[in-house]
């Protein structure tokens, strides 16, 4: 990253987290030792919260697990969405509380897991059958409501996510539903996807944007491909790939960067594989290609240096 880039980022947090240059200018003025100091006891703190977060996990899961058998429905309900939904509860109690504010973040994870679980072991033993996508639409539609109200009251990021994770699921079976195409829902889903992560890298959420830049560049390019493949547009995939790359340089995400060029390198393979498989000339074409892209590239950036840069 360029320090430009890194100006951009740092004056972003500090405008989404309200911190004041002066706050700024404190911490760099603060001795090494001491930052390393807090840094350690920072990164040990999460530590202990996460595995134990897992422990408690896989106790719950392996208490369940012997004695489901033995469980009526009432039990099997109380013990997978009742724990959860308890769970939940004690991560919002935890965050009115700094000295255990760190372990808020492991128990709503478990709760995210073990309450749509719940939900639908509750409509598995007292449904009278029917759609299972209205089942997973329901349990969506109840998870996307209250992680994303709680994250808009607390404003933490693994309600963010989870609210994200819940969003494209409820939207992917109702689109599913509503009869819509499945290509047509993975390229809604996906472009919905990269822009909730250009909107989260931008707010003091940027550690999670990553994963949903990749999340959502991957549905769209398999959408995309499983719309156009063995189709006189096939091509055109080509051509999304190389707009994720130039995406990626925009929007500066190297998820971005590293999806759209794995994507572009498979399909030149697989283009390669079923139509030029034992012709030498199209490996040396491609390369012959590749140089005069980078030749343009260089070309363009001096272009942009020496006129573009200098006028503005």
């Amino acid at each position: 990253m360029s320090k430009e880039d890194a100006l951009q980022d740092i004056v972003a947090l500090a405008r989404h987290n309200q911190i004041t240059a002066e706050e700024i200018a404190r911490a760099l003025s603060m001795p090494l030792s001491e930052q390393t100091k807090q840094q350690s006891s920072g990164v040990l703190s999460k530590l202990f919260s996460y595995i134990g977060g897992i422990f408690v996990f896989a106790g719950i899961g392996v208490f369940i697990s012997m004695y489901w058998d033995d469980f009526g429905s009432a039990a099997r309900v109380l013990v997978t969405l009742g724990t959860g939904f308890v769970t939940f509860v004690m991560g919002l109690v935890c965050l009115y509380d700094k000295r255990y504010e760190k372990a808020a973040t492991p128990l709503f994870l478990i709760a995210a897991l073990l309450q749509p679980t719940g939900i639908m072991v509750m409509l598995q033993e007292y449904s009278n059958g029917g759609d299972v996508r209205h089942g997973i639409l329901f349990m969506a539609a109840y998870m996307l409501i209250q992680q994303g109200a709680t994250f808009w009251a607390k404003g933490r990021a693994v309600l963010a996510f989870s609210a994200i994770l819940f969003g494209m699921i409820f939207f992917a079976y109702l689109f599913d539903i509503w009869g819509f195409d499945e290509d047509l829902i993975g390229i809604v889903i996906g472009i919905s996807l990269i822009c909730i992560a250009y909107a989260l890298q931008r707010s003091r959420y940027l550690a999670i944007a990553p994963f949903w830049y990749f999340v959502g560049a991957v549905v769209l390019l398999c959408a995309v491909f499983d719309a156009v493949k063995n189709t006189p547009l096939e091509l055109a995939y080509l051509g999304v790939t190389a707009g994720i790359i130039f995406l990626s340089t925009y929007v500066r995400s190297r998820t971005l960067l590293l999806v759209g060029t794995l994507a572009m390198l498979l399909y030149i393979g697989y283009f390669t594989a079923k139509h030029f498989a034992n012709t030498l000339g199209w490996p040396i074409a491609l390369v012959v290609i590749g140089v005069a892209l980078i030749g343009v590239s260089t070309l363009a950036v001096r272009l942009n240096n020496k006129y573009i840069k200098s006028n503005i």
